[in-house]
């Protein structure tokens, strides 16, 4: 598959390429792309996490303030030891 890019972008892939963050211009556009999945994903994945909330409001299924509280606090812990583990 070949892909035609505008100047702008094609400059930009070169630049990164030449600075040496990626070893060709085929391995930036791939990474690109996997990041656009991944957010892609991210997407569908709070949308349908939205819905089931929403559902679960509507059915009267509501978590007090305290509860919400310990699942961020629970989330944000999971998140920064994800974080500094890398």
């Amino acid at each position: 598959m070949n892909v035609s890019l505008p100047v702008t972008l094609e400059d930009f892939v070169r630049r990164k390429v030449a600075a040496g963050e990626f070893q060709s211009a085929d391995d930036m556009v791939c990474q690109a792309l996997r990041l656009l999945q991944e957010q892609e994903a991210w997407r569908a994945d709070a949308s349908r996490k939205i819905g089931e909330g929403w559902d679960e409001a509507k059915a009267g299924l509501l978590r007090t303030p305290e509860e919400v509280r310990q699942s961020l606090a629970a989330r944000k812990e999971t998140w920064q030891e994800g974080v500094h583990s890398h």
